[in-house]
């Protein structure tokens, strides 16, 4: 035996349910606090022979959390350089300077290779990439 009204009720209850759970869920995505994007800065120079400098700075990452900061393959290599992890400030604010790293080729046409530094802030999993030129890595 078909109840019509019975089924129209039940569908009537499903539509109206769906249409709170959508409701709820767009007010609750309003209600995240936004999350600025994050600013960097990161330079690359020689210094000395077969030495180089790199210098990276960056705001707007979580306030005591910590950061981790790689690059891309280094020209004439096919590995990844790991310049560690460090803490954001406070404020939300990074700076690590590294002058200890060797140069990675003496071949002139590795180093037009750009190298990318990627920072991701680990409590957010935000990420920002930035280019610097590769003929930093050249070696003299």
């Amino acid at each position: 035996m078909r109840h019509p009204v019975a089924a129209r009720i039940a569908t009537l209850a499903v539509a109206s349910l769906a249409g709170v759970g959508i409701a709820h869920s767009d007010s609750s995505a309003r209600g995240v606090p936004r999350q600025d994007k994050l600013s960097i800065g990161v330079e690359a120079e020689q210094i000395g022979r077969n030495r180089v400098k790199i210098t990276v700075t960056g705001k707007k990452f979580t306030p005591d959390g910590p950061v981790f900061i790689v690059t891309s393959a280094l020209p004439g290599t096919a590995m990844e350089l790991d310049l560690g992890r460090i803490v954001a400030d406070k404020d939300g604010k990074i700076s690590l300077k590294k002058d200890d790293l060797e140069c990675s080729t003496p071949v002139q046409e590795d180093a037009a290779r750009p190298v990318f530094v990627t920072i991701t802030d680990s409590t957010t999993n935000r990420k920002a990439r930035q280019r610097v030129e590769g003929t930093a890595w050249l070696c003299r």
